[in-house]
């Protein structure tokens, strides 16, 4: 998988506050962020956060529920109570089994909640619901993988192409689309697997018209209509697999770029 989303992903640029102390949860969770394409800042106090939100005008703020000093409660009311940042929609972290601290939240004005610690699946879920003009349900990766499609290996350097997937579909990227609504057969390899199903296309995107619609690049998207439970499954696993890939690792680090 690409630890840089792809430029596509990128268009909207929009950018997430996360607000907790400095533990490795937070800095998982702004990791996750990065790589479900968002850009994020991180502040350790809600004062910090006010600041940083005045400036970066985000997207959306993610506040863990207790903070250092000013309580989330109150970061919350001030964001409200100023003009420039009242419409910023705001999800709590919120402890597992807290039903009584989700209500409040929710009653509050909140746009959503996360159980601690935060799982992949619920925070992408979660954060589509909340910012995305069309919510996806499925996390989606960049991965360059190999394409056969009614038999046939897509045009793709080295054999391998740049896809977006997801465990219902993909985006492939291919300078040969299919017409949409075509039936088609394909073989996807995926770390020494091929996986085999049944699909349809969704859409095209001409290379004459690349870069006019949702992706950059010419292709077609690609939806699974038959594949074996246990292929879906291998295909969410790896996804899962990539998106925490090296997270220990990486928690030891801290870049510049997220604190």
């Amino acid at each position: 998988m690409n630890n840089t989303p792809s430029e596509f992903k990128k268009r909207w640029h929009r950018s997430v506050v996360v607000v907790g102390n400095k533990t490795p949860a937070l800095f998982s969770l702004s990791l996750l962020l990065q790589r479900f394409a968002y850009d994020v800042v991180v502040a350790n106090t809600a004062n910090q956060a006010l600041e940083r939100i005045s400036a970066a005008r985000p997207s959306l703020v993610i506040t863990d529920m207790v903070l250092a000093g000013m309580g989330s409660m109150d970061l919350f009311d001030q964001l409200r109570q100023d003009k420039r940042t009242s419409s910023i929609p705001v999800i709590f972290m919120v402890s597992p089994g807290d039903a009584a601290a989700e209500t409040r939240c929710l009653d509050m004005g909140a746009a959503g909640c996360v159980t601690k610690p935060v799982q992949a699946e619920e925070l992408y879920w979660t954060v589509q619901q909340v910012i995305e003009p069309r919510p996806r349900a499925n996390i989606r990766i960049d991965a360059r993988l190999s394409v056969a499609v009614n038999n046939m290996p897509l045009d793709c350097p080295r054999g391998e192409c740049e896809v977006d997937l997801s465990e219902r579909g993909m985006y492939v990227t291919t300078q040969n689309p299919f017409p949409a609504n075509r039936r088609i057969s394909m073989k996807i390899g995926i770390k020494g697997r091929t996986i085999s199903a049944e699909g349809a296309v969704l859409y095209s995107n001409l290379a004459v018209a690349a870069g006019s619609g949702t992706h950059r690049e010419p292709g077609m998207g690609l939806k699974f209509v038959d594949i074996a439970p246990q292929d879906r499954e291998f295909i969410r696993t790896f996804i899962r697999d990539e998106v925490t890939r090296d997270m220990d690792g990486e928690l030891s680090r801290e870049p510049a770029d997220v604190w």
